[in-house]
């Protein structure tokens, strides 16, 4: 079910650890939020496969790319 896909996945590289560690710490510090859209299905399962291979959340992976995305094309 959707637990399965927001839940951490398990792998045991040890760098994708750390960067799965500081994707937890950013938005472990902001109040979340739930948000319903709709997306292609094709990156929603890039994105579940990417979750995978990084030991990440779909959430996390999710946070990242919105952050990056933002970094890249926010006016500042």
């Amino acid at each position: 079910g959707l637990n399965g896909l927001l839940s951490p996945t398990s792998t045991t590289k040890k760098e994708e650890k750390k960067v799965t560690d500081a994707a937890s710490e950013k938005s472990a510090k902001e109040k979340a939020v739930h948000c319903n859209f709709v997306i292609d299905k094709s990156i929603h399962t890039r994105m579940k496969y990417l979750a995978i291979d990084k030991n990440m959340s779909l959430r996390e992976i999710v946070n990242v790319a919105m952050r990056e995305y933002l970094e890249r094309n926010e006016k500042r």
